[in-house]
């Protein structure tokens, strides 16, 4: 018997149909085959929350749920002592936790944005490494951000860099950086900086243009001015 004819066998058991269903859809489209195929999980990075967003980012998670993915939502303990000094260290035990238990997503969300029930298994069914909503701000203004000005509809757009307030990766982008932390603390590295950082590893972010995000509270530019302020005092 030539090696040829030597069939490779296995097995796979599924303790639900959804399980099933969700496994075989991967087969059928090509991708790369998971345990918890579109597990995901939801990291707010602290618990300081303005008005409505808690309530939106958990209604968010309970339709992801239902759709059928594993889901885990919790708020990273802050870290921060002086504004943002602890953001790295955090959005790095995010990821950690996220390979460490077998999720194939990990969603980064801050404490101020107001995201659709669907908007995360939107970006998820992309099935691109790294993706963002477009943030639009309560206000109405762009804050002198390109984002919030992007055209909508447009479905898929390739861009350098983003705001963080809400992103989805596939934890598969961090392996790399399971025991050498890839997120640094403000000051100074700031999204081009890590952005550049992922570029430099193969990965180019997109943004969903079908997917748009409401955060209520503006971003603080340049970062020196929110020095000697709380972090409390940055959300309420």
């Amino acid at each position: 018997m030539s090696k040829r004819d030597v069939k490779i066998r296995e097995q796979r058991f599924f303790d639900t149909e959804t399980a099933q269903e969700l496994w075989q859809q991967r087969q059928d489209m090509g991708w790369p085959y998971h345990l918890s195929p579109f597990s995901v999980l939801i990291a707010a990075m602290g618990n300081h929350w303005h008005a409505g967003c808690r309530d939106a980012l958990e209604s968010m998670a309970k339709y992801t749920f239902n759709t059928g993915y594993d889901v885990v939502f919790y708020e990273e303990h802050d870290r921060c002592y002086q504004p943002y000094d602890g953001l790295g260290i955090m959005r790095n035990l995010a990821y950690q936790r996220a390979i460490r238990e077998g999720f194939e997503f990990i969603c980064y969300v801050d404490n101020d944005v107001k995201p659709a029930e669907d908007a995360l298994v939107k970006l998820q069914r992309r099935f691109i490494p790294v993706i963002a909503p477009i943030i639009v701000y309560s206000d109405g203004k762009s804050h002198g951000l390109s984002m919030p000005t992007m055209a909508q509809n447009q479905g898929l757009a390739m861009i350098t860099s983003c705001v963080l307030s809400m992103v989805l990766f596939q934890t598969s982008v961090f392996l790399p950086f399971a025991t050498s932390p890839f997120w640094q603390d403000s000051l100074g590295a700031d999204e081009t900086y890590h952005f550049s950082k992922l570029a430099m590893a193969g990965h180019r972010p997109f943004v969903d243009t079908d997917v748009v995000v409401e955060c209520v509270a503006p971003p603080s530019y340049p970062l020196d001015k929110t020095v000697g302020r709380t972090v409390q005092d940055l959300v309420l």
